[in-house]
């Protein structure tokens, strides 16, 4: 006579599972040792070249603040040129060093804007120009300033649209900035200038409405009424 099938129980087949799971795992270590032994030496490479990248980038960052520091004061006193060139015989780098070679740190790039606007007090526009667009820093006070050096440069050269435009701009980037009427009004200006009479009158009435202290309101006002006047 046959004996009855022995009931298997639910833990039976759960720890077979696991038995089975685990000596495919084995199994699988096994035949994939040197692949597993590549990738893990590929994620320990990669953090270790993360650890490294962001303890360089901090020491650089030390470092462009050192050499700022040193030539700031050239800069304040208005002396642009030295500002700019620095005083090498004195181990004293200048702006332009510092955004050569430490650009992309965040003193780099506080440099980067006052190397910019060294050449426009000095009535260099094209470098100015070339700098103050090259300003890539997080500093959204800095970058409405460069946005304004970069319209301050088209209007000198006569190009009043794209000045329009870029004091229109950095109007835009820092709403706690207390020069954005002055932004919006030349803004204003050279919009008219360049015959966009809409966008003009748009930059002044926006003045009228949300800075109604501004300094230069009255003119604000003789500009709104000759501009719908036209």
């Amino acid at each position: 006579m046959l004996k009855p099938r022995k009931k298997i129980k639910k833990q039976e087949l759960k720890e077979d599972k696991l038995v089975l799971t685990y000596y495919k795992a084995r199994e699988f270590v096994e035949k994939n040792r040197k692949i597993l032994s590549y990738v893990l030496t590929g994620i320990i490479i990669l953090v270790a070249g993360v650890i490294i990248y962001r303890n360089n980038v901090k020491a650089e960052n030390e470092r462009a603040e050192v050499l700022f520091s040193r030539i700031i004061t050239y800069y304040d006193n208005g002396d642009y040129k030295t500002a700019i060139d620095g005083i090498p015989q004195r181990n004293i780098q200048g702006l332009k060093y510092i955004v050569e070679n430490y650009g992309g740190t965040d003193a780099g790039e506080i440099a980067t804007y006052y190397l910019a606007n060294a050449y426009f007090m000095l009535g260099d526009y094209d470098n100015a120009l070339k700098y103050f667009k090259k300003y890539d820093g997080n500093d959204k006070l800095l970058l409405s300033a460069s946005l304004a050096g970069i319209a301050s440069v088209y209007e000198i050269k006569g190009e009043y649209k794209k000045a329009g435009e870029y004091f229109e701009k950095a109007s835009q980037k820092f709403k706690e900035n207390i020069l954005i009427p002055e932004y919006l009004y030349n803004a204003g200006r050279n919009y008219k200038l360049a015959g966009e009479r809409e966008k003009a009158l748009r930059m002044y009435e926006r003045i009228k409405k949300e800075y109604p202290n501004f300094t230069k309101i009255r003119d604000v006002e003789i500009y709104i009424a000759s501009l719908k006047n036209e």
